[in-house]
Formats: structure tokens, C-alpha cells, sequence
């Protein structure tokens, strides 16, 4: 059992670090499932594309970000030392909405670092106006 634990922990730890813009684009993936053509314009604004696949509609945004050494508040992120910088500095989201009938029917997204890493925060950015009350 213990052995169990401490295998899991380093899991659970990990788990605990995602950023509120991440878990934003997560839940973003099942919570605009539904939404109509003009609350999507609304929240994001025009798609930088759109394509049409079958019978369905594919509405491209894309956001790109950079930052160095940030802090998590209220607000978002915010620069703390302005002066430094990562090899993470520049980060982006590729979102792709698939609407059917006039409504999201699925979202997707990709979001990366200058390095190659993986990261959702800028997903997250891009989807919070939606995602509010």
C-alpha cells in the first residue's frame, strides 16, 4: 500500500498544479457544447477562418501570448519580473469549434510553448469571456 502512495503522490501533485486558464479550457471543451453562432461572436469575435466540412461548419481562433516570470491573480497573469525571461515566453492556442445546425457541436484545442511544450493557457484566455455567468 505504501508503495502505491508513493507512486500516486508525484501524480496527485501534478494534477494540483494545473492553472486556472487550464482548467478553464478544459471545462470550456464540454461547456460551450450547444452554443449558438452569435453568443460564440459575441465571446470570441470574428474566426481568423472558417471552413465548411460536409454539413458542418469549422470556426478557426487562434491567440498567441508571451510572458516571463508571472504570478496568478484575480485578473489573470501578471508580470512579476519583467526583466527576465523563459524559453516558454511565447505561447499559443489553435481553436478549432465544429457547429452543426447552427450550434457548437465540439471544441478543440492546441496550445503550445515556444519550446514545444504543452500548455492550455492560452486556450483558457481565449475562452474565459465565454465562460462567464
Amino acid at each position: 500500500m505504501m508503495h502505491r502512495t508513493l507512486f500516486l503522490m508525484p501524480l496527485m501533485l501534478l494534477a494540483a498544479c494545473a492553472s486556472p486558464l487550464e482548467d478553464t479550457a478544459e471545462r470550456a471543451r464540454t461547456a460551450l457544447v450547444g452554443l449558438d453562432e452569435a453568443g460564440l461572436k459575441r465571446c470570441l469575435g470574428e474566426p481568423v477562418a472558417m471552413h465548411r466540412e460536409g454539413g458542418n461548419d469549422l470556426w478557426l481562433y487562434f491567440r498567441e501570448t508571451s510572458r516571463s516570470a508571472t504570478a496568478i491573480s484575480d485578473t489573470g497573469y501578471t508580470p512579476t519580473n519583467r526583466g527576465s525571461s523563459t524559453y516558454d515566453y511565447y505561447r499559443y492556442c489553435e481553436a478549432a469549434f465544429t457547429l452543426q445546425g447552427g450550434r457548437v457541436r465540439a471544441v478543440d484545442f492546441t496550445g503550445r510553448t515556444s519550446t514545444g511544450r504543452q500548455t492550455l493557457e492560452p486556450c483558457g484566455a481565449l475562452v474565459e469571456r465565454c465562460m462567464k455567468p
